[in-house]
Formats: structure tokens, sequence, C-alpha cells
């Protein structure tokens, strides 16, 4: 099998998992990529270009990685499964333009939920200049991921993530839709939220049961102000507790005095027989302004 044939082409793939007897785990929610369009789909979205910095979640057998190497990233990885670091250093070109793989490419066997990001990237990456995350995730543990490195030391640029098509809904949704709720408003009062592509099921080996879509998050550059964002959060589960209900039932665990209750709704502008779902962001941050913190 030459080399000139893409690592994310199924071809190739097949061949990886015959060669080295690859197994997907389930227990590590691995589904092996083998859509090229899809892989290269992921790159533009990310928009790397020569000399970027890219931390990426999650190799696997190295569809991704060898395309963002050859689209000019420099890459320093993260992975769980230590079947895979002889496969990435077989498989992924030698050479990357001039630069032999070493230079170009990191990889670290360790949980990036417990990584240390400027004591593990010291010395392979510019930590002053900007770092972008691109990972095609778990889907077990996409929304864990987003919150570790929203609240990480590391001032990402952007990440560009691969996930269930569902959870993107979710992140993307607007006020009165079935999908918006504390995801929502936990992810869109700390970054933007774009949906670049969907990729099908059938893109994966072996198939999930469900289609998956690409998402580029970006800081914003002017967040709402909150106080206490922990406290925050807490106000915006509660309110979205029982979705079903009004704001005002779901508020008087919150508020249990009827007139204060009846003052902050009437403060809000809204219909006391609101749901949750309804209400805006700014109107959430004006709950949690209003309700004293734990």
């Amino acid at each position: 099998m030459t080399n000139n044939i893409p690592i994310g082409s199924p071809v190739r793939t097949q061949a990886i998992i015959n060669r080295y007897f690859v197994k997907a785990k389930k227990n590590l929610g691995q589904n092996f990529l083998i859509d090229q369009n899809a892989i290269l789909g992921i790159v533009e979205a990310a928009d790397i270009h020569a000399g970027d910095q890219v931390i990426e979640i999650g190799p696997g057998i190295g569809s991704l990685t060898e395309q963002l190497l050859l689209a000019g990233a420099k890459v320093f990885a993260y992975e769980v499964d230590d079947s895979l670091p002889d496969i990435l250093q077989n498989e992924l070109p030698k050479k990357i333009g001039d630069a032999p793989l070493e230079n170009r490419f990191k990889l670290m066997l360790k949980d990036v939920l417990k990584a240390d990001f400027k004591e593990d990237l010291a010395g392979f990456f510019d930590m002053n200049k900007p770092i972008k995350v691109v990972a095609n995730l778990p889907y077990y543990i996409t929304t864990p991921i987003i919150f570790a490195l929203a609240e990480s030391d590391l001032h990402f640029a952007s990440l560009t993530l691969m996930m269930q098509k569902e959870v993107a809904e979710r992140l993307e949704a607007k006020p009165g839709s079935k999908e918006y709720g504390p995801l929502t408003i936990s992810v869109q009062t700390e970054m933007d939220v774009k949906v670049a592509l969907e990729v099908n099921h059938e893109s994966f080996m072996p198939r999930p049961k469900v289609d998956s879509s690409v998402v580029v998050l970006t800081p914003l550059k002017n967040k709402p102000e909150i106080e206490n964002r922990k406290h925050f959060v807490w106000v915006v589960k509660m309110c979205f507790s029982q979705r079903r209900k009004t704001l005002n039932n779901n508020l008087k665990t919150l508020i249990p005095d009827t007139e204060k209750r009846e003052a902050l709704i009437k403060k809000l502008g809204v219909d006391p027989r609101v749901r949750p779902e309804n209400l805006t962001i700014e109107q959430f941050i004006e709950i949690a302004r209003n309700i004293p913190t734990k």
C-alpha cells in the first residue's frame, strides 16, 4: 500500500485495520472517518494555513492528522488509546515538505480533560501565538471537552469539532426552539457558534447510528457581563428544570416570595406564563442578577 493514498480513504483505512488488527473501541467512542471530502471539509472549516499551531484531540489512525499536516499545521495530539502511537508513527508521512515528522507532530498519551496545556505544549508550541483546536470527538465526551477547553488557561483562536448532529443543533439553537436550553446558553455566552458542515453516518467505520456535524466555536470578543458564572449556570439549569412549566412556576424554587417573583417577571417584560425556552440570554442574565448567590 503506497502512502500517496490518504489514510482517510476507505481502502487505506481498511488496510491499516487489517495490518495492525485494529478494532474500534466502543468504550472510547471510536469511529474512524473514511470520507476524504469530510476530512478536507474539517481542515477548511478550521481555516488551517501554513505555520498554524493545532491541538488535535483523539487522532485515531491519523486520517485528519495527515491532512492537517499537509495543510501546513504543526500538530500536538492527545490520545488515550495506547495501541495507536505505533500506527501513527508508521503511517503518517515521514517528511512534511522538508521537515521530518517529529518537527511537525507530537503525540501525548493523555486524557485531554487532565491536560496541563502550558506544561504539555512547552518547547513544541509558541504559547504567545494563536492555537487552534481540531477534533473528531467521541460523542459521549463532547460537552465535557467543550467546557474544559473554555475554562482552561489555553487561549485558543477557535475550536473546530466534529460532534453528534443533535448536540450541534443544541449549540446553535435560538430562543423558541425545542433544542434551546442550558447547553445553548452556557456556550453562547462564551463563544460564537457556526455549523460548518454535516457528515452522514455512512462516512464512518464502524457506522454510528446518527449523523454528525462539524461546528466551529470562536471565543466572543465582547462577552456578556456575567458576575458569577457558576451561579449563572445554576440559575439557568433551575429555570429549565421542568421545561413544560411556565417561568413563574420554575422560579418558585429560586424566588419563593410571590411579590418579588412577580416584580422580576414584570422587569423582564414577559408574560408570567412564558416558558424558559422563549427567554433570551440577556433575560437569563437579568434573572441571575436578581437571585442571591448561594
